[in-house]
């Protein structure tokens, strides 16, 4: 449904950048070997995932390494008996140990990362498992004397046995210098030799195993070492029977766990392909648009271009039915096609967009495209052809869940022909109803789209001064294809120009004045909302500077009318106290109640504003300290309210205090029902239980531990081989309800018992 328009847009360029960021060569085969979906619920998943995994990224790296491609292995499991090899045992090895690293971190994160939390359920610890590969391999391949017991004695023996045989030969050589003059004791056929010349035989006994080049020297076993070397023979193959027996032992628990193993490996796949996408969307800055029965991307940008590192223009991409995109050949309408294209397919696939943040997007059963490089000299029919046949075919598929791409649409052929043809393919497409979005040049198809209720049209805007395009998309006008002016520039002869303006037909120049007239109020309008829009940014920049004055004012105001309250009457009080005569103090006094009445009303006036102002419930803040705290009462009589702060109630003046707006966030309470296990008994003995039986049983002793509120547990899990115990102890590090464990003291069982302490 898809792939026929990867290449025209550009999307297959796209996955392979995107498969590059993959951490191993499975999870960059699945990134190739993404499709886009039509199923909304799906994308919406898939979308919501990856904008998850974005803000991860955002905030801490991934515990993601490479890991091998394991999908052999795991089809040889399906075989009884089929014994792996050390490489593959080792493959195996690995992706166990980062399925457990990625589990760990996975279920670190669920409470804010939920999505990508889920993935863990897939994804298993395989502690017995990578215990029994850590303790029988090395990293180097080599099997280790733990891998056995049987395995460590053989060896052991072959070391003394070697280390007696290679006593006895140094003293050999050491006796016969003459002999043996380099005293050389080396390894042929498996056997310890000597290096001797030929006429050993006259001091000892021997069988010759090698010859020097020269022939003057041989390798020679000595007679009294010959049992030893047989037995060395013997413990070898005895050793080598040993380890097909432990990798056989180590193949039989890989096919025992080859379901958990394949799950494990796939959901590693499927997180290193998400991953790698969720890696691309956050380079490109991506956003997650909402789904609509409309395109409407703003700021949008081609993805290869960001990548690049070169600068991109973002534009406005806005389309409902069809838009029919005009402008010269140079001013990006094919980049707009395939950015708004390359979006779809992005988006369907799961990628975030390179878009701003609001953007709305459609989704498409289908995508059709045909872009050709209309900026190559060489046309010809067969070019022609061939988009004719492609166009063809997409009018052929074309319905109302179709998105069809035409780039400069009856371009390469006859212009008068061309036009026809582009005309009637437009209303084809509006009989089909699909969304369509063409580019043209040829004014014929820019005036049908321009006066039909089906088609918006849109010009890439030009500057005609420097010729350079704007890139941006001028809705409701018809662009002009500059060609003349173009020329011109170029150094094409004003003559020719002007022959080539007289051979326009009269309907071809009222036409393009038609264009170049809209084009030019266009240009007029788009200045004047500039200009509006500069003076509304003023004009708000002016109003919040007033407002901030009014506040200051205000609280001036109520300062210095408080400040003259105080000082008026200290001078009153001082002024009556210094006057001795009764008369003229009883004058006085009556002006100062007259000028306290009016003080007072300035003051009561004062209170009934804020009495308006502050209401019960409402936080308020003490002018003069700062301190915030709810008002409880309101007494608009005696203009006081009676505030809480903190434990404290008091009553304050109405004018000393002053509302607060704050946004307080409702706390979310989250309720979780759980029976509290009845009769819990804080020990549990493991005794005789497997592996991954135990490690059920300890964790669901730790869930009812931890509900019936004890903080201390014993695990029972003897000494044994002591494999029980390092699993245990193991699991009870990464345990999020463990404080600290220790072995039991003697008398409460010794090492056979694990002590636990519970956070």
């Amino acid at each position: 449904m898809f792939k026929g328009v990867w290449r025209h847009l550009d999307f297959d360029t796209l996955l392979e950048k995107t498969a590059s960021l993959a951490r191993s060569e499975p999870g960059r085969r699945a990134v190739l070997s993404i499709t886009p979906s039509t199923d909304v619920s799906e994308i919406t998943e898939e979308t919501l995932i990856t904008f998850e995994f974005v803000r991860l990224l955002t905030e801490r790296s991934f515990p993601f390494e490479a890991f091998p491609d394991i999908s052999s292995v795991i089809k040889k499991a399906k075989v009884e008996g089929a014994v792996f090899s050390i490489p593959e045992i080792l493959s195996v090895y690995t992706v166990c140990c980062q399925s457990k690293i990625v589990k760990k971190f996975l279920n670190d994160i669920r409470e804010r990362f939920p999505r990508l939390s889920a993935f863990s359920g897939s994804l298993s610890s395989f502690l017995e498992l990578r215990e029994l590969i850590d303790t029988s391999i090395d990293e180097s391949g080599e099997i280790l004397d733990t891998a056995s017991s049987n395995l460590r004695m053989i060896r052991e023996k072959k070391r003394q046995i070697a280390d007696s045989i290679k006593k006895r030969l140094e003293s050999l050589v050491r006796r016969n210098e003459d002999i043996c003059p380099d005293q050389i004791i080396t390894i042929r056929n498996g056997r310890y030799v000597v290096l001797a010349k030929n006429s050993y035989k006259k001091r000892f006994s021997g069988i010759v195993h090698d010859r020097s080049i020269s022939g003057q020297t041989v390798y020679v076993e000595p007679a009294f070492v010959v049992d030893d070397n047989n037995r060395l023979r013997e413990l070898a193959a005895e050793e080598e029977k040993e380890i097909k027996r432990i990798l056989a032992y180590i193949s039989k628990k890989i096919r025992e766990n080859r379901f958990r193993i394949s799950a494990a490996f796939s959901t590693l796949v499927e997180l290193d392909r998400r991953y790698a996408t969720a890696e691309m969307s956050r380079r490109l800055k991506g956003t997650l648009p909402e789904i609509s029965d409309r395109i409407e991307l703003k700021d949008a940008r081609h993805p290869l271009l960001v990548l690049s590192q070169k600068e991109v223009i973002p534009v406005d991409v806005k389309v409902e039915k069809g838009l029919v995109i005009t402008g010269p050949n140079t001013g990006g309408k094919t980049v707009i096609l395939k950015t708004l294209g390359l979006s779809v397919l992005m988006f369907q696939s799961g990628f975030l967009i390179p878009a701003a943040e609001g953007s709305k997007i459609r989704i498409f059963k289908k995508v059709r495209a045909d872009i050709g490089d209309e900026q190559s000299i060489e046309q010809s029919l067969s070019t022609f052809s061939a988009h004719v046949k492609n166009i063809s075919e997409i009018l052929s598929e074309a319905d109302k869940d179709t998105l069809v791409l035409l780039d400069e649409l009856g371009a390469g052929t006859d212009p008068v022909e061309g036009s026809s043809l582009g005309v009637a393919i437009l209303e084809y497409l509006k009989e089909k109803g699909a969304v369509s979005i063409i580019t043209t040049h040829f004014t014929p198809i820019k005036l049908y789209a321009y006066k039909d209720d089906y088609y918006e049209v849109a010009s890439v805007l030009f500057d005609e001064k420097s010729l350079k395009p704007l890139y941006r998309l001028a809705y409701g006008v018809i662009g002009r294809s500059y060609a003349f002016i173009i020329a011109k520039r170029y150094g094409m002869p004003d003559a020719v120009i002007e022959k080539a303006q007289k051979l326009l037909s009269s309907e071809d120049r009222i036409a393009s004045e038609i264009v170049a007239a809209l084009e030019s109020e266009y240009r007029a309008l788009q200045n004047e909302r500039e200009e509006v829009a500069k003076l509304k940014e003023e004009l708000e920049r002016e109003r919040e500077k007033l407002e901030k004055e009014k506040e200051l004012l205000k609280e001036r105001g109520v300062e210095n009318l408080q400040a003259y309250i105080r000082e008026f009457r200290e001078k009153s009080e001082k002024l009556l106290s210094e006057i001795q005569d009764e008369r003229l103090r009883k004058k006085v006094r009556a002006l100062i109640q007259e000028a306290k009445k009016k003080v007072e009303a300035a003051e009561e006036k004062e209170i009934k504003r804020a009495a308006a102002e502050i209401k019960p419930g409402m936080i308020v803040k003490i002018k003069k300290t700062g301190r915030k705290g709810t008002v409880i009462t309101v007494d608009t009589e005696r203009g006081i309210a009676k505030v809480a702060i903190g434990a404290l109630k008091i009553d304050m003046k109405l004018n000393q205090l002053e509302p607060v707006i704050e946004t307080v966030a409702e706390e979310k309470k989250i309720r979780i029902d759980a029976k509290v296990p009845q009769n819990f008994f804080p020990e549990i003995k493991l005794l005789g239980m497997r592996g991954d039986e135990a490690l059920d049983a300890v964790e669901k002793f730790l869930d009812d531990a931890k509900l019936a509120g004890f903080h201390r547990v014993k695990i029972v899990h003897g000494h044994g081989t002591g494999i029980l115990k390092r699993l245990v102890r193991t699991y009870l590090k990464d345990s999020p309800y463990v404080k600290s464990f220790r072995g039991g003291r003697i008398e409460e069982g010794g090492d056979g018992v694990t002590i636990v302490e519970l956070k």
